[in-house]
C-alpha cells in the first residue's frame, strides 16, 4: 500500500491527490484516483519527483477548498499576503493582493516561484507591511495582524476582473553567433518568447515574427528590446505595430519606452516612433553605403575575392556532363547539395566543350 501525496503541475499548483508507489531521486511512480476517489487506478504513471509532495494529500485538500486563493512568500520563506489568482503562467502569475477591509489591489504580476498554491490556508488574511496603517490597534491586549483584519467575503464573492492577456517577447540577432541574453534581460520575464537568429532582410526571413503575430490575442503585450530589433524600415515598423494592435495587443519598446495600443493615439509617441524609425533606417543605409565603398576599394586593390562559389569548377563540369547524358538537373542539384537555381546559373555560365 503506497503513501498518499499531492501531485503538482509544472507551475506548482496541486493537480491531484495521488498514491505514491515508488519514489526515487528523479522520478516517482504514482497512481491516480478512480471511481470518484473511492479507489485507485490500476495504471501506474511515472512523473518527475520534484512535482510530488509526500504530504498525505494535505496541499491538494487545501487548494481544492479554495482554489482561487494562494499565499505570497518572500525570499526568506515568510508569508507576505493573500492572493486572489487570475491566471498562472510558468514565470509570472497575475493576481490581486489583499490589503484589508475586504479590499484587493488591481491585478498585478507576481513571480510564480514565490507563490504557494495552498488556498490561503493557515495564514489568515495577511495585509502587507507596506499597507498597514501606522496607528496602535484598538482594544486591550496584543493582536496579530490577522486578528486586526476583518474577515472578507467568501472567495466566490471576491471581485473578479476580466482576465488579462499574456506577455510575449520578440528577440532578433543578425547571426547565430550573436547572443540573445542582453535582449532577454531588457524585456524581463515573459510567458513565451519568439526569436529570429538571422538578418531580417524581409518579412519572409523572419518566421519567428510571423509566429509571434499569429499568436497574439486581445489584451496580450508584446515586448521588444528596441525598435531596430522589430523592423528594418519605417514602413515595415508601422505595418507590424498596426497588425499587432489591431488584434487588441499592445507593443512596448523597452529601450525607447514607447507603448502602442489599439484605440489609444498618443501623437508624441507616434512622432517619436517616426523619428527613431527614420534614424534607424538611415543608419542602416549608411552602413550599406560604407560596405559598398569598402568592397569597391578592395576590388580595386585586388584584395576582394567575393563570396565563395557554391560549386567548384570541377563540380560544374561534372554536373554538365551528367546533364548532357540526360540526367535530371533536380537530382544533380540534390546530390551536390545546392538549389536548382544555383545549378542552373552555374551551367549557364559554363561554356560547353566542343566535340
Amino acid at each position: 500500500m503506497g503513501r498518499i501525496g499531492t501531485l503538482l503541475d509544472p507551475n506548482g499548483r496541486p493537480e491531484a491527490r495521488i498514491q505514491i508507489i515508488r519514489k526515487s531521486k528523479n522520478t516517482t511512480k504514482i497512481r491516480r484516483p478512480a471511481n470518484y476517489g473511492r479507489s485507485w487506478s490500476t495504471t501506474v504513471e511515472t512523473v518527475p519527483t520534484d512535482q510530488i509532495l509526500d504530504d498525505g494529500g494535505k496541499r491538494f485538500e487545501q487548494h481544492s477548498a479554495n482554489p482561487r486563493h494562494a499565499t505570497w512568500w518572500d525570499l526568506l520563506g515568510q508569508p507576505q499576503g493573500r492572493l486572489y489568482i487570475q491566471r498562472v503562467y510558468k514565470l509570472v502569475t497575475k493576481a490581486k493582493l489583499y490589503i484589508g477591509d475586504n479590499t484587493w489591489t488591481e491585478v498585478q504580476d507576481f513571480p510564480t516561484k514565490d507563490i504557494l498554491f495552498d488556498g490561503g490556508a493557515g495564514i489568515g488574511w495577511i495585509v502587507p507591511e507596506w499597507h498597514r496603517e501606522e496607528k496602535p490597534p484598538s482594544g486591550e491586549g496584543s493582536e496579530t495582524p490577522a486578528e486586526k483584519v476583518p474577515t472578507p467575503a467568501p472567495a466566490r464573492e471576491s471581485p473578479v476582473s476580466t482576465p488579462k492577456g499574456q506577455r510575449f517577447s520578440y528577440l532578433r540577432v543578425s547571426s547565430t553567433d550573436q547572443n540573445l541574453a542582453r535582449q532577454r534581460e531588457m524585456v524581463g520575464p515573459v510567458d513565451k518568447e519568439f526569436c529570429d537568429e538571422l538578418s531580417a532582410r524581409s518579412r519572409a526571413d523572419r518566421p519567428g515574427l510571423e509566429r509571434c503575430l499569429d499568436y497574439l490575442r486581445d489584451h496580450d503585450e508584446l515586448r521588444v528590446a528596441s525598435i531596430d530589433r522589430l523592423a528594418r524600415s519605417l514602413v515595415d515598423l508601422r505595418t507590424i505595430i498596426d497588425q499587432a494592435t489591431e488584434k487588441g495587443a499592445t507593443v512596448h519598446f523597452v529601450k525607447e519606452n514607447l507603448t502602442f495600443e489599439k484605440g489609444a493615439s498618443d501623437p508624441r509617441a507616434t512622432l517619436m516612433l517616426g523619428i527613431l524609425g527614420s534614424f534607424a533606417e538611415f543608419e542602416r543605409s549608411i552602413i550599406r553605403e560604407r560596405q559598398a565603398e569598402g568592397i569597391a576599394l578592395a576590388k580595386k586593390a585586388g584584395k576582394y575575392k567575393g563570396r565563395r562559389r557554391a560549386l567548384t569548377e570541377a563540380q560544374v563540369e561534372q554536373a554538365q556532363a551528367r546533364a548532357d547524358a540526360g540526367e535530371s538537373k533536380v537530382s544533380i542539384a540534390k546530390d551536390l547539395g545546392v538549389g536548382r537555381s544555383t545549378l542552373y546559373r552555374a551551367l549557364e555560365g559554363h561554356p560547353k566543350k566542343s566535340l
